[in-house]
């Protein structure tokens, strides 16, 4: 059965819940749904589900009442409709946030919401990746005061305790037999299960260790650079492309080395810092 609490898109839940409803009886349509819901237009449901329109405060209402949302239901279903039409990573943030709140407050996690809740903490803090690395490097033993001091910036030993906790929970490192710990996997990426507000913050807090390393960090322990670049949009998609497979040429290199001391954090970041004014040729294609 569809449970509302076991998604992070809404448009996907009404998606779901339809497709339940239809294979129940055959007579059950969006029309049916939008007239259930008080919309005089009968196809605002279908628009809704297929991305072509939002869903305003007041209406989120409506179509709860549809479903026949309880109370917590409800609260759910509206927040989410706004963490999902939210722009700004801040607001997308505060939403987020208020479904974790109702969430906690429900009756029961099932085992998907719970590794869901574990990944979105682990993705959202950029010295979990820190952690994991250490431990793939050193031989750890629950010294936690250790761990915290060889993250740079230093964490405390309770985040490094509770960071280590989470990697267990996630399956990422995993008690050896003499005691020790390891990790399970040399390599992770984010899959599409994460919530994407957690890959943001995640490199919102990297983009931050890089200036701070800009900073305080001498030249010789990192590498900074930059170009500023006129360029198409087709040329654009030709250098992400390049970047993925630097990636995993890099990916290789690392994964390669038996003599790894340091955990180093490698960003990639390619953005515009201007608009395209597509009623004005560029100066290049005049000239041409």
């Amino acid at each position: 059965m569809v449970n509302i609490f076991d998604y992070t898109d809404f448009r996907k839940y009404l998606e779901d819940y339809y497709n339940e409803k239809k294979n129940r009886n055959l007579n059950f349509s969006y029309q049916y749904l939008a007239k259930k819901a008080g919309f005089n237009n009968r196809g605002f449901a279908y628009n809704i589900v297929k991305g072509k329109k939002n869903l305003s405060r007041a209406n989120c209402f409506k179509v709860s009442q549809a479903l026949r949302h309880n109370r917590d239901e409800t609260d759910y279903f509206e927040n989410l409709v706004a963490f999902n039409q939210a722009k700004a990573l801040e607001e997308k943030q505060h939403f987020f946030e208020k479904l974790r709140q109702i969430k906690a407050r429900g009756k029961g996690y099932s085992k998907a919401q719970l590794v869901c809740h574990d990944q979105y903490e682990f993705y959202s803090r950029w010295y979990h990746s820190a952690v994991r690395s250490l431990i793939d490097m050193y031989t750890f033993r629950n010294d936690f005061k250790w761990l915290a001091r060889m993250v740079t910036p230093a964490i405390t030993a309770k985040q490094a305790r509770l960071s280590v906790e989470l990697l267990k929970k996630l399956g990422m490192i995993k008690r050896l037999k003499n005691g020790t710990c390891g990790i399970a996997h040399k390599s992770i990426t984010t899959g599409k299960e994460v919530v994407g507000l957690a890959v943001q913050n995640f490199h919102g807090e990297c983009a931050d260790l890089a200036k701070n390393a800009i900073r305080n960090m001498a030249k010789e322990n990192r590498s900074i650079t930059g170009l500023t670049l006129g360029i198409s949009k087709a040329s654009y998609d030709r250098i992400v492309e390049e970047t993925l497979r630097f990636q995993e040429n890099i990916m290789d290199i690392a994964n390669a080395d038996q003599n790894a001391d340091r955990v180093y954090q490698y960003n990639f970041h390619i953005f515009p810092v201007s608009k395209a004014d597509n009623g004005r040729k560029a100066i290049y294609e005049k000239a041409h």
